[in-house]
Order: structure tokens, then C-alpha cells, then sequence
């Protein structure tokens, strides 16, 4: 496994298009590779004021088109190994982590089936996280997780005009691994929906302690 990172130029109106419409990051993230189509999971990053495009990849990516298209020429593209953090992890090791997700839950309809609708409120989107951590091998640590942001994605898919209509939220906050396998399997194929789209990526970082 790899974990890209490539600074973003956001004075390129390319750049600026793409934000919105993340089916254009999508594309490129597609064509970095070669071979048999593989499911890679990457979201939009700012830290200490610039912008990345983050991606997680089972082979290692050619990131020269997406430096082309979005990229900023002064600040290099980079590539590591994934494997070194995974074999880090241990049953009650303690993370900080960050999550871009699209948190929903299903409504049922007069038809009998479940409409899949976004939580739009912060409240229900930290119930739905703590509802995934449940699942994904992990516990948030009480009192640390929050909503740093949460934005609408609206655009037309590639090469058609059907709508898409996403709610992208991002988490952030402490969680305490209490499944190494389970936990892991999330790190590698993502939480939630919306994937193909930016959202689903979890990352961690040691907490100093």
C-alpha cells in the first residue's frame, strides 16, 4: 500500500473547478494508474495553510498528471509506504485521527424502501460516526470528536448528466483501536459512501503520548 500526497494550486482554474466538482480529481486519480481498475480511496487535505490532494493506493501511483492539471509546480508530489503504520497499530494503541465522510441514513418511503438521505446537523453526524466506530474496530475517546467542516458537493457525473448530491463532512478527534484487523481493514477500503468522490479516507497519527 502507498499513501500519496500532492500540493494543490488553487489559483488554476482547473483547481478551482475541481473542488466543487470532485468527479474531476476522480478522473485524474483514475489515470495515475495503470493496469486492471483498482478501488483507491483520496480526499481533498489543508494543512498549515496548503492544500493536498491525499491518496491511498494498493500500487504506486504516476502522480505527474495530477501535478499537471492541479498542481503546484514549487512543491513536489510525494509517495510512501503504507505498511510501517499498519504494523504500528495494536489493540489499545491511541490514535489521532481525521475523516472525510458522507454521513446518511435511510428513510423509509410509502413504497416500502429506504430513501438514503444525509445528516445535515452535527449532532446526528457524530451519532453516525460513533455508529461506525462500532463497526470499523475502534472507540472514539469521549469529548475529543468533532465536525471541522461539512460542505455540499453538487455536480454531474463524468460523461453524463445525472446529478450527484453529496454531503461531505470532515471528523476529526482521538479513537482508541480495540480490533487490529477490523480497524485496519477500514484504514485500507475506507467508512461510508462517496468514495469514488473524496470521502471515506481515514488517517491517523500518533498523539505524542
Amino acid at each position: 500500500m502507498y499513501l500519496s500526497r500532492v500540493p494543490l494550486d488553487l489559483s488554476k482554474r482547473k483547481t478551482q473547478i475541481a473542488l466543487a466538482s470532485p468527479n474531476k480529481f476522480h478522473g485524474a486519480v483514475e489515470e495515475s494508474f495503470s493496469g486492471s481498475r483498482e478501488r483507491n480511496l483520496w480526499r481533498i487535505d489543508t494543512l498549515r495553510g496548503r492544500t493536498y490532494l491525499l491518496l491511498l493506493s494498493v500500487s504506486k501511483p504516476d502522480l505527474s498528471g495530477i501535478t499537471e492539471q492541479f498542481g503546484n509546480q514549487d512543491a513536489a508530489a510525494e509517495t510512501k509506504e503504507y505498511t510501517g503504520l499498519l504494523e504500528r497499530i495494536t489493540e489499545g494503541s491511541i490514535w489521532h485521527f481525521r475523516l472525510v465522510a458522507n454521513p446518511v441514513h435511510s428513510i423509509k418511503t410509502e413504497k416500502g424502501r429506504g430513501k438514503v438521505a444525509a445528516h445535515i446537523t452535527e449532532k446526528y453526524q457524530l451519532e453516525w460516526l460513533d455508529s461506525q466506530a462500532e463497526k470499523k474496530g475502534f472507540r472514539l475517546i469521549p469529548n475529543t470528536a468533532c465536525v471541522r467542516e461539512s460542505n455540499w458537493k453538487i455536480f454531474k457525473k463524468r460523461n453524463s448528466n445525472q446529478k450527484v448530491q453529496l454531503l461531505e463532512v470532515t471528523f476529526e478527534g482521538i479513537l482508541q483501536v480495540q480490533n487490529v484487523d477490523v480497524f485496519q481493514d477500514a484504514l485500507l477500503h475506507g467508512i461510508g459512501r462517496g468514495k469514488a468522490y473524496g470521502m471515506g479516507l481515514l488517517t491517523i497519527a500518533g498523539t505524542g503520548a
